[in-house]
């Protein structure tokens, strides 16, 4: 009996000796910033056309966050209403969800020399440069570095995924 025990525990030594150690993979490290393109205006009555044609460059240059991320319109004057009203009725008419847009009455301030400001905040995720794998050099690099960042790069809404929380266990009966 001693020496079946002798033989188990030099073989248990030999066998784990010859084991390569695998350390724990950790996630990458994601910073999500968010990022406000904006454009403000000062609407002169005279020149409203000019400034129309400004804020549709502006709304063309960044449509791919205004449809998806939405805008805020602040106005500050009348002539800055009638414009605000007019772009939100087309932001909604171009397909833009209701929720996704506001109108406010901006206040009095360093803001106060524009009559109209139009901004959209995009959130986007920034993510650590993976290294190259080498070969014979396990576990040295975060493992999955390339398919989690792809993966935060290729989210619509990332500040979503850090308001989810799990979802909630539910204990079964065993019997």
């Amino acid at each position: 009996m001693k020496k079946l025990a002798l033989i188990l525990a030099a073989c248990f030594l030999v066998l784990s000796g010859c084991a390569d150690y695998v350390g724990e993979s950790r996630g990458a490290q994601i910073e999500v910033v968010p990022v406000t393109y904006s454009m403000s205006l000062k609407v002169k009555p005279d020149q409203q056309d000019k400034a129309r044609a400004k804020l549709d460059g502006f709304i063309n240059e960044h449509w791919q966050y205004v449809s998806s991320q939405g805008a805020t319109i602040v106005w500050r004057t009348k002539s800055g209403k009638e414009v605000a009203d007019m772009y939100y009725k087309q932001l909604l008419s171009r397909g833009v969800s209701q929720d996704k847009l506001s109108i406010e009455q901006g206040d009095a301030g360093f803001g106060a020399r524009f009559d109209l400001e139009l901004k959209t905040t995009v959130h986007k995720s920034i993510l650590p440069i993976c290294d190259y794998p080498r070969v014979g050099h396990y576990s040295e690099l975060a493992r999955g570095c390339f398919s989690e960042s792809a993966r935060w790069q290729s989210m619509v809404n990332p500040e979503k995924m850090l308001t989810v929380s799990p979802p909630a266990q539910t204990e079964s009966s065993v019997n």
